[in-house]
């Protein structure tokens, strides 16, 4: 992910609120992968969900301050996630999305690659059954490598609910991947 120094970022951050192009492509280039990937998780249209959360971001860039506490990284993760809902409760059908293999160097054998995507749809499968509150705090958490604090502060909702919530979709999961 992205590494910036601090000094570093809240330059870019105020030349991108200026509006300078470059720098609102450089913001699309360290910050992209990671709202896409929300994107590919959680929407049927990654593509046309994207392109309006950034038009959400950019539109919006006045309102986060670079020399608060916030991250921009969290500041954008938290519009992704928001409009994504959004777009659930306007009745947009789910679709999860895990990628569980990253081939080395080697690359797996054919039939542990057979097993894997075989694992993938499994999981995949699982995952649509679960309810949607459940299904975007594993995402959020197992997927995107968010902290029960910081999926808390997005959902609005007490840190105890997340793990409630983690902890009951973890269940379901276990159980739904045994008996299949």
């Amino acid at each position: 992910m992205l590494h910036l120094k601090p000094m570093d970022e809240r330059s870019l951050l105020r030349r991108a609120q200026a509006k300078e192009p470059a720098a609102q492509a450089e913001l699309l280039r360290l910050y992209g992968p990671r709202v896409y990937g929300l994107c590919r998780r959680l929407s049927n249209e990654p593509d046309d969900a994207y392109q309006e959360i950034w038009a959400k971001v950019f539109s919006r860039l006045d309102r986060f301050d670079p020399d608060g506490e916030g991250s921009f990284a969290g500041w954008t993760t938290t519009v992704a996630h928001r409009h994504l809902i959004d777009e659930h409760r306007r009745g947009a059908k789910q679709r999860a999305v895990i990628p569980l293999i990253e081939l080395g160097d080697e690359g797996p054998r054919q039939d542990e690659l057979t097993q894997r995507r075989a694992d993938a749809a499994r999981l995949e499968s699982a995952l649509r059954l679960l309810p949607q509150d459940q299904r975007r705090v594993v995402l959020l958490h197992h997927g995107e490598g968010h902290s029960v604090e910081e999926i808390a502060a997005s959902e609005g909702v007490p840190e105890g609910t997340v793990k409630s919530r983690l902890h009951r979709a973890r269940a379901r999961l276990m159980s739904r991947l045994r008996g299949s």
